[in-house]
C-alpha cells in the first residue's frame, strides 16, 4: 500500500512538472538561422490557461539577397565583399501571437510540443555599402586606397580592393516599414521545471510597400535570368532558445 501511495505521488509530481499553468509568465531567446540570413529572437509570454500562452516576440535579423556572392582581392589583408551589393538590410520585427501546447511534457526527460503563430509590424533598415577602392598612380608607381560608397557606374571587380567598415553609412540609414507574419512548431526539453530549453522550426514572411534594393538594380539587370530585388521575403528558420518560467 505504501509503495502504491509513493508511486501515485511521484506520478502526480511528474504530471505537475508538465502543466504550464504552474507559472504565469515565461521569457526566452536565442539564435535564429534563416534561409536568407541570421539573427536573434527574444520572446515574452503570459499564460492564458493551461495550454495557451500569449506572446510578444522581438526579432532582429540580417537579410541577404540570393544573388550575393563573396569576392576576394588578391591581398589577403583585404576584406571580402559582395560585388553589386547596394545596401545591407537589417530587419526588426515585433510579433504578437499565441503558443498552443499540443503535447505536454509529462516527465522530466520528456518533450513539450507546441504550435505558435504571430503577426505584427516589420521594419527594414538599409545601410549603404562602402568599399575600399584602388586608385592607380598615373605614373604607374603603385596605388592608393580610397573609401567610397558603392556606385555601379564607377566601381568594378578590377578596382575594388575590399569592403570598408560596417560602421560607415549608419548616419545614412533608411527605414522602410512593413508587415510580418510567422508560424512554427516548437520543441522544449529542459530538465528543470522552471527552465526553458529547445528549438523552434517555422516559416516567416515580411512584406514591404516597395522592392528593397539590397543588390544594385543596375547590376541585377545585367544578369541573364532576370533577377530582381524583393518586396516580399519568405524564409524558413530554426530558433535555438533558452529561458525560464516564473510568477509575478
Amino acid at each position: 500500500m505504501l509503495i502504491f501511495g509513493f508511486s501515485f505521488v511521484q506520478a502526480q509530481e511528474e504530471i505537475k512538472e508538465g502543466v504550464i499553468g504552474i507559472y504565469s509568465h515565461q521569457k526566452y531567446g536565442g539564435l535564429v538561422i534563416r534561409t536568407n540570413g541570421w539573427g536573434g529572437s527574444y520572446v515574452k509570454g503570459k499564460n492564458k490557461g493551461a495550454f495557451n500562452i500569449r506572446q510578444v516576440t522581438y526579432d532582429f535579423n540580417f537579410v541577404k539577397h540570393e544573388k550575393e556572392v563573396k569576392s576576394y582581392f588578391q591581398d589577403p589583408s583585404a576584406r571580402p565583399y559582395v560585388f553589386g551589393k547596394q545596401n545591407a538590410m537589417y530587419n526588426f520585427k515585433l510579433n504578437f501571437g499565441y503558443k498552443k501546447v499540443i503535447a505536454e511534457k509529462l516527465r522530466k526527460s520528456g518533450v513539450q510540443v507546441s504550435y505558435t503563430w504571430g503577426v505584427g509590424p516589420s521594419f527594414a533598415f538599409l545601410r549603404p555599402i562602402y568599399l575600399r577602392v584602388l586608385i592607380i598612380d598615373p605614373n604607374l608607381n603603385g596605388y592608393s586606397l580610397s573609401t567610397e560608397k558603392f556606385d555601379p557606374n564607377k566601381h568594378f571587380v578590377d578596382n575594388i580592393y575590399g569592403r570598408a567598415s560596417n560602421f560607415l553609412g549608419l548616419s545614412e540609414m533608411q527605414i522602410v516599414p512593413g508587415f510580418s507574419a510567422k508560424t512554427s512548431m516548437s520543441f522544449e526539453y529542459s530538465n528543470y521545471r522552471d527552465g526553458i530549453k529547445g528549438f523552434e522550426i517555422g516559416m516567416a514572411a515580411e512584406a514591404y510597400p516597395k522592392r528593397i534594393e539590397i543588390m544594385s538594380n543596375q547590376i541585377l539587370a545585367t544578369l541573364p535570368n532576370g533577377a530582381q530585388n524583393h518586396w516580399l521575403f519568405v524564409s524558413g528558420y530554426v530558433h535555438f532558445f533558452m529561458g525560464r518560467k516564473y510568477n509575478k
